[in-house]
């Protein structure tokens, strides 16, 4: 895997002076999103049978806010998700529809994507609803890899019975940036991994720009995100993310 070819292999114990690893969870999960953001992005997805692009704007807001538009192709422009804090809405401009996402579709794939509802509306779920351990360091050229196993709390709504992602610390700025995702379900089975690589800086931050999410049992599809630009701590209010908002789709 990119990033981790030139490992060092030195694992060592946890120190005091290392951070709480709740703290590096928390950080890895915002990379991305910040306290609030504005990006646009490349998905496509792809299948033994065809392949797709889709160009994708979003906005997002303390983990509990996102606004995300498709751009392009023709086919699905405009097509629309809003999620506020827990619930979810899709409005379908070529039927003018707005549809409410209820719990039973939350594992269905987000517009034929590796991706489900869930994935965006538990943006935080990593953070809130399990406990971590550190299972291992590795030592690189510039940072540290944490490897961490994360299990369900007790009765959390969680999907995944086990979460092992890697996670780097920078030793120049702090910054804190995940690596790879694999999600397992309740029974041990590994059912998808997700790769972040290309880490650049935009906007100022150290991000990873392109993310790949490979299903285990369905050989030969993929789903991968490049994104195209991101800014943080955009002024967002509440209101930008209104269900009459998603009605006008977006404008």
């Amino acid at each position: 895997m990119k990033g981790l070819l030139c490992a060092l292999l030195l694992a060592t114990p946890a120190r005091a002076a290392d951070p709480a690893l709740l703290e590096l969870i928390d950080k890895a999960n915002k990379a991305l999103r910040g306290d609030s953001s504005h990006g646009r992005l490349i998905m496509t997805i792809e299948t033994p049978e065809w392949k797709r692009s889709l160009e994708i704007e979003g906005w997002n807001k303390d983990r509990t806010f996102a606004f995300i538009k498709i751009l392009s192709p023709a086919k699905e422009r405009g097509n629309t998700t809003l999620r506020r804090k827990t619930e979810m809405w899709v409005w379908l401009p070529k039927v003018e529809r707005v549809i409410k996402i209820p719990p039973t579709m939350m594992h269905s794939t987000w517009q034929g994507s590796d991706f489900t509802y869930e994935d965006i509306v538990k943006a935080d779920s990593i953070v809130k609803d399990y406990t971590h351990k550190l299972l291992k360091k590795t030592k690189e050229e510039g940072r540290t890899v944490y490897h961490i196993e994360a299990l369900p709390k007790p009765d959390a709504p969680v999907v995944w019975g086990r979460v092992l992602t890697d996670v780097a610390l920078y030793d120049d700025d702090g910054s804190v940036i995940p690596l790879n995702e694999l999600d397992y379900s309740e029974r041990g089975e590994l059912i998808r991994t997700i790769t972040l690589s290309d880490v650049k800086v935009m906007s100022g931050r150290r991000v990873p720009a392109k993310l790949e999410c490979v299903p285990a049992k369905k050989p030969g599809q993929k789903t991968t995100i490049h994104y195209q630009s991101l800014e943080f701590d955009v002024p967002l209010d509440d209101a930008f993310f209104s269900y009459q908002r998603l009605q006008k789709g977006g404008s």
